[in-house]
């Protein structure tokens, strides 16, 4: 969906007052469509795809956690997308791969949320001709062999979240509050945001912003609703009460906070093609510190998944 469509469709769907004003808010992404292909070996090395087996320098393992194999998302050639990426976020050369920890259960969920260790994003700078493709590793669960799917670029417009400053800042109306909610969810062909495949952009989130988690943990923060439930029960009781009164506003300003700091990198969602499940049909982040971006600097990216 182009910019100006975008905007005949906040226009009909009664936003026509603050329209240039969202538009302004708006934020580019990469969108990712994929189609799963009968043969991975007959896709060169290098190429961008979801799912498969990952294209890595030769003489390297795959990547591990705690001795275990991490489950391969997929890879992008970077210069695949650099006609897509006009602001430059991203480098134009090489290869972006993306891995993570996920149990071998049907609906996988992340295996360590709180580690950063249990995944891992790879910018490779060489030529494909240095790059081989490796088999899956024997104790790689059969759950977590994602088939290949080949994945193509456009790029489009995507919208803030209702609860970011941004939106807040708009001062809508309770009428104009729904529609913008309810253009969330059309701005993707009809689809929720959360069903789509994307670099950079805004992410979709469940409740809190994929942000925030490693926002948190750069910062050594605590969640505004952790609870020490080793505490004495009218300890926690206080403890509960004060955060029924201020958690809320906290919660809202720490994701503030992290929405400035940090930036999606990519989604991707539970989806058929791939068969990638991420908690019975949620959604699978990796975040990045817009500094730790600038300098290209991929060691820093916080995986989170969501789901209802």
């Amino acid at each position: 969906m182009s910019t100006g469509d975008l905007r005949a469709r906040l226009a009909a769907g009664g936003l026509g007052r603050v329209a240039d004003a969202i538009l302004r808010r708006a934020r580019p992404c990469i969108r990712i469509d994929m189609r799963r292909v009968d043969d991975e070996m007959r896709m060169p090395v290098g190429c961008s795809k979801l799912g498969g087996t990952p294209d890595l320098p030769a003489g390297g393992a795959w990547p591990a956690w705690r001795g275990s194999p991490l489950a391969f998302v997929g890879q992008v050639s970077l210069a695949d997308i650099a006609v897509h990426d006009e602001e430059g976020d991203l480098p134009h050369s090489g290869l972006l791969s993306f891995f993570c920890a996920v149990d071998g259960t049907a609906a996988g969920v992340m295996a360590a949320p709180d580690d950063p260790a249990s995944w891992q994003v790879r910018h490779l700078g060489g030529e494909p001709a240095t790059l081989v493709r490796l088999p899956p590793p024997p104790h790689l669960p059969e759950r977590l062999r994602f088939p290949a799917c080949q994945a193509s670029f456009r790029r489009e417009p995507t919208l803030p979240d209702v609860e970011s400053r941004a939106v807040l800042d708009l001062g809508l109306s309770e009428p104009e509050r729904h529609a913008y909610i309810d253009q969330q969810f059309r701005a993707n062909g009809g689809e929720p945001p959360a069903m789509s495949h994307h670099l950079l952009g805004y992410p979709f989130s469940f409740g809190q912003s994929p942000c925030l988690p490693g926002y948190l943990h750069a910062h050594g923060l605590s969640h505004p609703y952790t609870m020490d439930l080793s505490r004495p029960p009218e300890e926690l009781q206080q403890r509960y009460q004060r955060m029924q009164q201020t958690g809320p506003e906290m919660l809202r300003e720490l994701q503030h906070k992290a929405e400035a700091e940090w930036r999606l990198l990519l989604q991707v969602y539970s989806n058929e093609e791939a068969e990638m499940d991420w908690g019975g049909g949620g959604v699978l982040h990796f975040c990045i510190p817009n500094d730790a971006l600038s300098r290209r600097d991929f060691t820093r990216a916080w995986a989170e998944m969501q789901f209802v």
